[in-house]
């Protein structure tokens, strides 16, 4: 039991380091490793503060007062107040306990709230971008992969013929040209090669940057399925949510300024220390002490309620102008995107007859340079013509699946 375990252990980083990569995947992961990711638990953080002080204005409030200086000369002496002082000193601590706002604490809240979503819904907005990168270099590493299967599947072919033109020159019956004709177009096969390779592990680099991974530079990614019924896809791209949020933002700021209208009513507990004591009749006074109601009333807001309605109405039009633009140019990029899919689909219809019909005539100039009715050249000329097809093939394979994951994008899926 303990050497199974340990082959297991062996042979998991093994199959690790080969699984395939997916793009959702990538997708996720770039948005989890780009440093704004962080503005999210800020945003929350914030909004959790704004409500807790928002909350504690029905706490009591305590303010204290003292007010100290002398007494204006001239002034009639006190009854009963003795020898004339010169100064005075009052002190006064004033308990308030609001019980009824008009629902100001609530639309304080409210606009904390809505404000905060506005400001997650601009972090989703920045996101779209990162998509639409990853697609980009996910793709352009199939793209490439898909070119190296090809250009390998025509290295095969011409390994084949060098030893046929070896043997054939060995045996008297062939030419050293034919096999330098081959040689050569390996060699320039090769070139190729190298340069998809050193364009892919830039690719993988980026990539890996991205997502916040280290990836191997031979790592293979997952072709994703064909998107099916991609014109019903619901559009969710994050900046549709942004309006909502501001327009909710806007509702919540017009209830506060029609809540701040209104009276505020509270308790009220006072005492009031004098120094020096006053006499009022038989008695002395040096200190009173009060309860009851407190209402206040700020009508400041009157004067500038209809223009405020006005400045309001004018910003919701604005939001409402705003997101008429973004379907527009949304709209438009859906309808581009669509166009390059059918465009993509109409292309692809023909390369199995084109890499048919290029096979065909590969193999009748195999079979008469094999009867030495044609040169080396004209057979590789057609090989690298059906190769040819078969990497247009590949290509536009991966470029349809590259349109329908950018209508995808476009219309934030």
């Amino acid at each position: 039991m303990n050497k199974i375990v340990l082959m297991l252990l062996f042979f998991c980083p093994f199959f690790y380091g080969y699984s395939q990569l997916k793009i959702e995947s990538c997708q996720e992961k770039a948005k989890a490793n780009y440093p704004l990711i962080k503005e999210y638990d800020l945003i929350s953080k914030s909004l959790e503060y704004t409500i807790s002080n928002a909350n504690k204005a029905w706490l009591p409030q305590l303010s204290v007062t003292g007010i100290a200086g002398y007494l204006i000369k001239g002034l009639p002496e006190l009854p009963g107040a003795g020898d004339k002082k010169d100064y005075i000193f009052v002190g006064i601590a004033q308990v308030n306990q609001t019980i009824y706002d008009g629902g100001a604490i609530k639309a304080n809240k409210n606009i904390a709230k809505a404000s905060a979503e506005v400001d997650k819904a601009n972090v989703d907005v920045a996101f779209n971008n990162i998509k639409e990168r990853v697609n980009q270099l996910y793709f352009g590493i199939l793209v490439i992969d898909e070119q190296l299967k090809q250009l390998n599947l025509l290295n095969d072919n011409l390994l084949r013929n060098l030893n046929s033109a070896k043997l054939s020159k060995d045996n008297g019956l062939g030419y050293q040209s034919d096999v330098d004709e081959v040689q050569a177009e390996i060699l320039s096969l090769e070139q190729r090669k190298i340069e998809y390779n050193y364009t892919r592990k830039g690719y993988v680099e980026m990539l890996s940057y991205m997502i916040g991974e280290s990836l191997n530079e031979n790592v293979q990614l997952e072709i994703p399925l064909t998107v099916e019924n991609y014109a019903l896809m619901e559009n969710n791209r994050a900046e549709l949510n942004l309006f909502a949020s501001q327009l909710k933002l806007n509702e919540a700021s017009h209830a506060f300024d029609k809540v701040s209208l209104l009276p505020k009513v509270g308790v009220l507990a006072a005492g009031i220390g004098i120094t020096p004591s006053m006499s009022l009749g038989a008695s002395e006074v040096s200190s009173l002490a009060l309860v009851g109601l407190s209402t206040s009333w700020d009508i400041s807001g009157l004067y500038k309620s209809s223009n405020n309605k006005q400045l309001e109405k004018i910003q919701k039009d604005r939001i409402v102008v705003q997101q008429e633009a973004f379907l527009f140019t949304n709209n438009l990029q859906l309808k581009q995107a669509e166009s390059d899919i059918e465009k993509q689909k109409a292309i692809l219809a023909k390369d199995d007859q084109i890499v048919a019909i290029k096979e065909k005539i590969k193999n009748a100039y195999q079979l008469k340079k094999d009867n030495a009715l044609v040169s080396m050249n004209d057979l590789i000329t057609s090989m690298n013509k059906e190769s040819e097809a078969r990497s247009n093939k590949a290509l536009h394979n991966v470029q349809l699946l590259l349109s329908l994951y950018n209508y995808k994008t476009i219309k934030g899926n």
